[in-house]
């Protein structure tokens, strides 16, 4: 019973796998980068998140997008699977395999439709944003990275990058109200 308790609980010394608890990211973060501060480390962190939680809301619309109307079939393909489920996973297969560029081209039709004027600086900044992704996983430079005229390797550029994205994510939630819709 002690084992379990142990394994969800962070009232202890080590992880459930016997690691040090805090020296394990630590660590890594020294044998990949000795120079990474705490705040590089904190500013790629949210660079990634907010990236990957972009995406995922840009997978959730196309997918949504090319399923709402499918229609509704009542046989099973070979391995009994409804038709239906199996077109859908195919779909959303597809969709999450595509590269970020590809998915933008894709919704740019309907982000165009939402906000009209607005859409070329909206697609510009997505752009911007895989573009800091791109950069922290080729390169590990936040200096070269600007948002606002601030460096991601700043406070101020951070929270300029995450204001920007944080934007963008509810742009994209209004996209999947207007599919909902």
């Amino acid at each position: 019973m002690g084992n379990k308790k142990k394994e969800f609980s962070n009232d202890f010394d080590e992880s459930y796998l016997g690691f040090p608890n805090g020296k394990v990211a630590q660590s890594i973060r020294k044998i990949i980068s000795p120079s990474l501060s705490k705040h590089d480390v904190e500013a790629i962190t949210i660079v990634l998140v907010s990236h990957l939680m972009i995406e995922e809301k840009i997978n959730e619309l196309i997918i949504k997008w090319l399923t709402i109307h499918l229609p509704k079939m009542g046989s099973k393909n070979k391995k009994g699977v409804q038709v239906n489920d199996a077109a859908h996973e195919e779909i959303e297969e597809y969709v999450k395999k595509m590269d970020f560029s590809k998915k933008l081209k894709f919704i740019k039709p309907l982000g165009t439709l939402l906000w009209s004027d607005d859409s070329k600086d909206i697609f510009n900044d997505f752009y911007k944003i895989n573009n800091a992704r791109v950069e922290i996983a080729h390169r590990l430079d936040l200096t070269k990275i600007k948002f606002g005229n601030h460096s991601l390797a700043t406070e101020a550029g951070i929270e300029k990058f995450l204001d920007l994205a944080q934007h963008r994510l509810l742009n994209v939630s209004d996209l999947v109200e207007l599919i909902d819709s």
